[in-house]
């Protein structure tokens, strides 16, 4: 009979003794045995080289307009700023278009000397054209103060020496000769008769166009100067309607080498007499003098 307490069957190992099974799917822990694996590399932050790039080529071709001046300064700032910040990322190989930041930021230094191009540009014309306003204003107010112009008030005569009656005078762009003086009380058209305030002189000029393009001659800046070295203007009215009576318009441009005769009347007291008339054939020019007598 076996002892209940037996040592040998007490202290027995079993058969199958028991071992922990890690559960399926999971490698070993972390830091036994493993190694750990590659870091991925970070992007290239080349978005300020781009940046830089964009702005340099844009800024310059903004800048051909001078008053645009102030937009293509400020791109080629830009350009130059993002250009350089750029570069430095390069440079620390952050970026892989230090070559493109480079680029943009000269371009963006292009730019910012076409933008103060514009700025000079745009300086002069406004100056100019403050200028010309403040002519205009100065000359407005003068002739405002001054007010009309009396034709019979005397006037300085001609510096040019005048011509004899008959002669060509030159006249760029035209040939001139005064054909015939008249004095009329009325000149008449088909249109209307005008009666003068004093006397009509009615001055027949041959025009011969001598340059190599159609111009025109009106008279429009024709002045007469009397026996008391008074001056007078052109009757607008009776001129347009002695021209329309020849049949030739006033306005009508001359062809070159043509000529025509144009017909040139004044409002003159009825005892004036009419000694050098002033013809001109465009504005501004020193005009060709010539005697009536």
């Amino acid at each position: 009979m076996s002892h209940p307490y037996d040592e040998s069957r007490s202290h027995a190992r079993p058969a199958h003794p028991y071992v922990p099974q890690q559960p399926a799917g999971y490698g070993p822990p972390s830091g036994y045995g493993g190694m750990p694996g590659p870091i991925p590399p970070r992007p290239a932050r080349n978005g300020l080289g781009i940046t830089a790039l964009v702005l340099g080529i844009i800024g310059p071709l903004t800048g051909l307009i001078p008053i645009f001046f102030w937009m293509a300064g400020t791109l080629g700032l830009l350009a130059v700023i993002f250009g350089f910040v750029g570069r430095a990322r390069a440079g620390r190989g952050e970026a892989t278009n230090g070559g493109m930041a480079l680029t943009g930021a000269l371009l963006g230094l292009v730019a910012m000397g076409v933008a103060t191009w514009g700025l000079i540009v745009t300086i002069t014309a406004v100056n100019d054209t403050i200028n010309e306003i403040d002519k205009a204003v100065t000359s407005a107010r003068a002739d405002f103060e001054q007010g009309p112009a009396d034709a019979s008030e005397p006037t300085k005569s001609p510096a040019k020496k005048p011509i004899a009656l008959g002669q060509v005078a030159r006249e760029a762009p035209f040939a001139l000769k005064v054909l015939s003086v008249s004095r009329k009380s009325v000149v008449s058209s088909s249109i209307e008769n005008l009666k003068a305030k004093g006397s009509f002189v009615v001055v027949r000029v041959l025009v011969k166009n001598t340059s190599k393009s159609p111009a025109t001659f009106d008279g429009s800046d024709s002045g007469l100067l009397d026996s008391d070295s008074k001056q007078y203007v052109w009757d607008s009215n009776a001129t347009i309607n002695q021209n329309l009576t020849s049949g030739e318009g006033l306005y009508d441009p001359i062809n070159p080498g043509a000529k025509v005769t144009r017909t040139i009347v004044f409002d003159l007291p009825a005892k004036s007499t009419p000694m050098v008339i002033a013809l001109f054939g465009s504005t501004g020019s020193d005009g060709a003098f010539m005697y009536l007598r």
